[in-house]
C-alpha cells in the first residue's frame, strides 16, 4: 500500500468539490449546512496551500480557473470513488440496514401507509426514512435510496421511473355538504387552498378559465398539511393523486370535478450510480415498484370540452351526495 502524498484537509477539499461542482459559494455554504464566509475562508486558505488560484472572484459571482476546473474534477472523482466504496462497506457490515429519504409529502401520505407490509415480510430490516425536501447527498448523508419528485436528470446517478402523477381537485364532504360545485367556474365562490409547488393557475387554463392564481386565504408550504387542511375542512385543494388517493379511497376526500392535469414531474428510484443493490435495497426496489404499479392510470388526454363537463357533472353530483353522509374523521 502506498504511502499518499500531502493532501490538504478532507473538509477544505469537501467545500471545494462542492462550490466547483455548484460554481457558487453561497450554494455550497447551503448544502453542506455552513456559512458563506466559512466557505470563502476555506477556499482561500485551500489557495494558499495549492499555491495558485481554483476560483476567478467575478464581482458576487465565481468561476473556476483552468488549474481549477482540473482540480475539481480530480477531487470530484476521489470523493465519489471514496463514497461509494464506503458505501459499500457498510451495506456489508449491516446488510439488514436500508436508508430511504423522500419528500415529507411522498413519505407521509404514500410510502408511510403502505411500508408496513414490507417491514412485516423483512422483520430484520432497520429501515431509516428520512424526509426532507433537500436533495441529500448519498455518500455524504448515508443514503442508499432517494425517491425524488422531478424530471429523472440527476446526474452520475441511476434512475428508474417509478410513478407518474396528475393534479385534481379535492375537498372534505363535510366542506361542500349538498350544495358541491358542479362547474370548475362555481370555484370562485369557495376558499381555495394553496401549497408550495401545487399552482392553481394550470389546472384553471386547462379547465378553459382564463383566471390568474388565487390570493389570499391559507397557503402551506408542506403538500402533506394541505392536504389535511382539506379533510378538515378548510378550503378546497388542488392535489398529487399520490397523496390524496387514500383519502380519497376512504371517503374522507372527495374529486370534484373528472378533470385533471397531469404532472410534469413524476417519481423516481434514484440510487448512486456504480454501487449494486443489496439484497435488501433489491427487495425494496421490488416492492416499491410492485406497489407503485396499483396506482390508477394517469390521464393524459387533452383539455376535456364543456360538453364532457356537463355530461360528468351529474355522476359526480351523485357521488358527492351520497359521500357527504359517511363519517369524516376531523
Amino acid at each position: 500500500m502506498d504511502k499518499p502524498s500531502r493532501l490538504p484537509p478532507l473538509g477544505m477539499l469537501r467545500i471545494f468539490e462542492a462550490a466547483a461542482r455548484l460554481q457558487s459559494f453561497t450554494a455550497a455554504a447551503r448544502e453542506l449546512n455552513v456559512t458563506h464566509s466559512a466557505v470563502s475562508h476555506q477556499i482561500r486558505a485551500l489557495e494558499d496551500q495549492l499555491g495558485f488560484p481554483v476560483f476567478h472572484r467575478e464581482g458576487r459571482g465565481v468561476q473556476l480557473t483552468v488549474l481549477g476546473q482540473e482540480f475539481a474534477a480530480q477531487v470530484n472523482q476521489a470523493l465519489c470513488d471514496m463514497g461509494r466504496s464506503l458505501t459499500q462497506l457498510l451495506q456489508r457490515a449491516n446488510p439488514n440496514l436500508l436508508t430511504v429519504t423522500s419528500l415529507p409529502s411522498f413519505a407521509a401520505c404514500w410510502l408511510v401507509p403502505r411500508i408496513g407490509r414490507f417491514l412485516a415480510s423483512h422483520p430484520q430490516a432497520e429501515f431509516n426514512l428520512i424526509s426532507t425536501s433537500a436533495m441529500l447527498d448519498f455518500a455524504r448523508d448515508g443514503i442508499d435510496i432517494a425517491i425524488r419528485f422531478g424530471f429523472g436528470n440527476y446526474p452520475a446517478q441511476n434512475s428508474e421511473l417509478l410513478m407518474r402523477d396528475e393534479m385534481l381537485v379535492v375537498a372534505s364532504p363535510a366542506l361542500v355538504g349538498d350544495d358541491p360545485p358542479l362547474k370548475p367556474e362555481d370555484l370562485a365562490k369557495w376558499p381555495l387552498l394553496r401549497s408550495d409547488g401545487e399552482f392553481w393557475r394550470a389546472w384553471f387554463e386547462r379547465a378553459g378559465l382564463d383566471w390568474p392564481e388565487p390570493q389570499g386565504g391559507l397557503f402551506i408550504n408542506d403538500s402533506s398539511l394541505a392536504l389535511h387542511s382539506a379533510r378538515a375542512g378548510h378550503g378546497i385543494a388542488l392535489s398529487r393523486r399520490s397523496l390524496c388517493q387514500i383519502e380519497l379511497d376512504a371517503g374522507r376526500l372527495v374529486q370534484l370535478f373528472p378533470l385533471t392535469l397531469p404532472n410534469s414531474r413524476a417519481y423516481w428510484f434514484v440510487t448512486p450510480a456504480g454501487i449494486e443493490h443489496s439484497p435488501l435495497a433489491q427487495d425494496f426496489h421490488d416492492w416499491l415498484f410492485a406497489e407503485a404499479a396499483k396506482a390508477p392510470p394517469i390521464s393524459s388526454d387533452p383539455p376535456v370540452s364543456d360538453a364532457d363537463l356537463e355530461q360528468g357533472i351529474h355522476s359526480w353530483g351523485r357521488l358527492l351526495h351520497v359521500q357527504t353522509h359517511v363519517n369524516v374523521d376531523a
